[in-house]
């Protein structure tokens, strides 16, 4: 997981002009924590974050989505949630530049990975509404929502061996939840797939255009809400069925070589 380069037009071919979707609207509390927000819609729990063109992921980021995360798992009156990013972009990644010049990267790694390890086992519905590129870690967490409707000019994968670089803590999601040909062909290019081949394949629920992400997704999660208090169960057992037991295990393991690729001489010490 990497500040990764952008993705090239070459990467999207035969895509129109993106196309910014309009703001979710609310029906209850909004809550708004530097670049986090959480906004209720009906019984369905937004968290958005905005922290520019590429929406990276820095140390502070990554908390203020966990707490929003678990507030909503504890909410008697939240039944789903929605990942959202921002309007532009899912999620690009982490802010390499940012987290070295902090020296926060050992506490990043931790944090994504609590990210990581939370997504799959709250007791609400999680879902993602991908409406701009889904990159790196980006394209992990995307990845461990129940469903995911994304954009259809979107880019979804790793992009980290393209610049010269390697997913440490994003391949674990990808390898543990893509078919394995198709997660290693991902992991050792750096080559990010079009929402179209992701659809096809199912790993998207679908794709829309970009201003209609928030509504279809929202259908959804209103959805997957009916279950209500039993999913509470059941998805942690879903959770266990479907991200085998060595997820936790790979993920802690990644945090090493994440640390070691930023700080080899603080890895070594």
């Amino acid at each position: 997981m990497t500040d990764a380069p952008p993705a090239t037009d070459a990467h999207r071919r035969g895509t129109g002009p993106v196309t910014a979707t309009g703001p979710v609207t609310a029906t209850g509390p909004v809550t708004a924590t530097g670049p986090v927000t959480a906004t209720t819609r009906e019984a369905v729990t937004w968290v958005e974050w905005d922290t520019g063109e590429r929406n990276l992921l820095d140390l502070d980021t990554v908390r203020l989505i966990l707490r929003e995360l678990r507030a909503a798992d504890a909410d008697p009156g939240c039944a789903a949630v929605v990942l959202a990013g921002s309007p532009l972009a899912f999620c690009g990644g982490a802010d390499l530049p940012k987290l070295r010049a902090t020296g926060t990267a050992a506490e990043f790694a931790a944090e994504v990975i609590a990210l990581l390890k939370l997504v799959p086992v709250l007791r609400k519905p999680v879902l993602a509404a991908v409406r701009g590129d889904a990159l790196a870690s980006g394209f992990s967490l995307a990845l461990l929502t129940d469903a995911a409707v994304a954009a259809d000019h979107a880019l979804l994968g790793t992009v980290e061996a393209a610049g010269g670089s390697w997913p440490m803590i994003a391949q674990v999601a990808v390898r543990h939840l893509l078919p394995a040909k198709l997660a290693t062909y991902n992991l050792v290019t750096g080559i990010p797939f079009p929402a179209a081949r992701l659809e096809a394949l199912g790993v998207l629920a679908a794709t829309a255009p970009a201003a209609q992400v928030d509504a279809r997704v929202q259908e959804l999660a209103l959805a997957a809400a009916k279950p209500g208090p039993l999913a509470a169960t059941g998805r942690r057992l879903l959770a266990e069925l479907s991200v085998n037991a060595g997820y936790a295990a790979d993920l802690d393991a990644a945090l090493a070589g994440f640390v070691a690729m930023l700080n080899p001489t603080e890895a070594a010490a």
